[in-house]
Formats: C-alpha cells, structure tokens, sequence
C-alpha cells in the first residue's frame, strides 16, 4: 500500500480512469449504472476519501461486509466451488464467482457450505495497475457531480423484502421495489440498495418499541458525507406505527450534520409533518408521494443544511416518539 500512496495524493485523468474501471472493475461493480452488481456499487464511493479507498482495493479482505464474503462448496462428486452467496431457495443455492458468473447448485448435491470472513474480490489487484493507473482509477472513483448518491450499503439496518413490523415475510409490511436499478424523482437520482431476493440488508430501519423487528433495531446509523451538501435529498418520511396511527407530531427522526470545524446541526423529522405511515398512501405536508410499492408508500423530502461548510458525516438518529422510520436512499446535492 505504501508504494501506491502517491496515487492518492496527485490528480488524476478522469476519462482514463472510466475506461481502467470499465476493463478491470466492472465484471463486479456497477457505478452510474455501468457494470455488475456482484461487489458493492461504487457510485456512492465519492464521499469516501482516496486512502480509504486504496486500502479497500489493495487489501480487500481488511474489512469484509458480511453480504460480500467469500463461501467455499464442496459437492457430492468432491467438486470444489467458490463464489458470494447470490440466492437461495428450499431446493438450491446460487453462487457467483468473481468473474460475474452464476452458478446454481442443488441443495441435494451439497456435501459442505463454508462461510469465510474473506472477501470475493481477489488479492493482488496491484499487479494489474501501475502507480499512474491507479491514480486515475481513484480520480474517477471519488468524483463528484452535482448529486452524489450516499450508499446505505454499509449501514443498511433490514431486509425490505422480509417483514418489518410482524412475523412472516408475506405480509404487506415489505417495501418492495419492482426492480432495484437507479430510481430518478423529481429530477433527483437515487441509488436503491439491492436485497438479491431476502440476502441483504438494504434499508435504515430505526429501532421503535413495537412489532417483531423495531425493538432490535439501532437508535443511530452514521453514514460519510465529505462534501458541501446544498441539499439533503430522501427516499423516506414513512414508518411503522406512523400518523395517522399515531397523530403526534413527535419526533419520528433527526437528521444531523457533523460540519468539518466539529459543529453539529440537527433536523427534525416530525410525525403527521414530514412522516406518515407505510401501509398506504397518507399525505403529511412537509413530504411529497414519491413511490407506490404494492400499495405501500415511499415519500420523498429534502433538508437544506444552514452553514455553507463541509459536512464530513451524517446521522440518522431515532427521535423521542413510538413510530419505527424507514430510509430507502439518500442524495446529497452539492453546489452548482
């Protein structure tokens, strides 16, 4: 890693740095919507800082999420298979390796599935670049344009697919996209975290004190911004046992800036004002109705930050009343 910290200190080639993307990373990632969704989508990777990332992709198996680990199988015949768990159901399981290719194996040819705390993403990768590629690559990886979707990836809470408020994953508690591609409302872009099926976390589910999952949800996730922010765009303002169940204008959640000079902000999130309940569309003033999901909804509300300073990180914070808030994507909207 030490031989390769000049590519995060010197300025890099934007456009080489897409095409070194495209022939070395995008058979895994996706960013803007170019590639495959194997690995984590690097579109939000623009908030994180170089270094961090060069670590990420010098030394993948650092810190490994538990969505993206490696699994070794062992068939019947003695064949030895590994990939990242893509799928499963009560009869098979669906392996992709880290060329992109799935594989879907009988359960009753299983002889062994091994979980490791390794990563999908090989090692070595600095074999394939020099110094110079490497610092176009990271040129292309951290910049920002106007909008810059934060990943909830890493902070992601629950399974949008399964139930939320109460046993069973049938029911009309599920927030269920047609499909996980890139959504666009009210000319905001946002990047929807896939669940592959029921595999993987892709909501901020708050904790609230009614229901099966709520009572064992965090109070606080932390997510990195490293930006000015102008706004602070959300596919949210629903949650479990919201208004008008609970007409309250309570505090449902805070959402607070950490600035670069350590200043904090916060912004309340009201119940009956910017959240209403899931189950149907309930209109509240200070949202908007942005997506019907099976006759579920999701709203849409933007925060404008009051310094014109950095916002180095963002949290969203349970607040004080009983209702249980959802989060399904966040954009920051930088200057001009």
């Amino acid at each position: 890693i030490e031989g390769y910290t000049k590519a995060t200190e010197n300025r890099g080639n934007l456009e080489q740095g897409k095409l070194l993307f495209i022939k070395n990373c995008a058979n895994c990632h996706k960013h803007s919507g170019e590639g495959q969704e194997v690995g984590p989508d690097l579109s939000g990777m623009a908030v994180h800082p170089k270094h961090e990332l060069l670590i990420h992709i010098l030394d993948p198996n650092r810190s490994v999420e538990g969505n993206f680990r490696r699994y070794t199988l062992m068939t019947t015949e003695g064949q030895v298979l590994t990939g990242m768990l893509a799928g499963e159901s009560q009869s098979a399981i669906e392996l992709v390796d880290a060329e992109g290719k799935r594989q879907s194996i009988s359960r009753e040819d299983i002889e062994q599935l091994t979980s490791t705390q390794l990563s999908l993403m090989p090692t070595g990768f600095e074999q394939q670049l020099q110094v110079a590629d490497m610092t176009d690559l990271l040129e292309f990886l951290t910049h920002k344009d106007r909008f810059v979707p934060l990943s909830l990836a890493g902070v992601a809470t629950a399974v949008s697919t399964k139930g939320l408020f109460s046993d069973g994953d049938s029911g009309p508690d599920r927030m269920v996209f047609a499909d996980w591609g890139p959504k666009v409302f009210a000319g905001i872009p946002f990047l929807l975290a896939d669940p592959r099926g029921m595999q993987r976390n892709n909501i901020v589910l708050l904790y609230g004190p009614r229901g099966t999952l709520p009572p064992h949800m965090p109070r606080e996730v932390s997510l990195p911004c490293n930006m000015l922010v102008k706004r602070l765009h959300l596919l949210s303002g629903v949650s479990g046992w919201g208004f008008p169940f609970d007409d309250d204008k309570s505090t449902s959640m805070i959402v607070r800036f950490h600035y670069a000079d350590g200043q904090t902000e916060d912004h309340r999130l009201l119940n009956g004002v910017h959240f209403a309940d899931y189950i149907r569309r309930v209109d509240v003033p200070e949202s908007t109705f942005a997506y019907d999901l099976n006759g579920q909804q999701v709203r849409y509300l933007a925060i404008e930050p009051a310094r014109d300073e950095p916002i180095v990180s963002i949290d969203l914070v349970k607040g004080e009343d009983e209702t249980a808030p959802i989060v399904m994507a966040i954009t920051a909207e930088g200057a001009e």
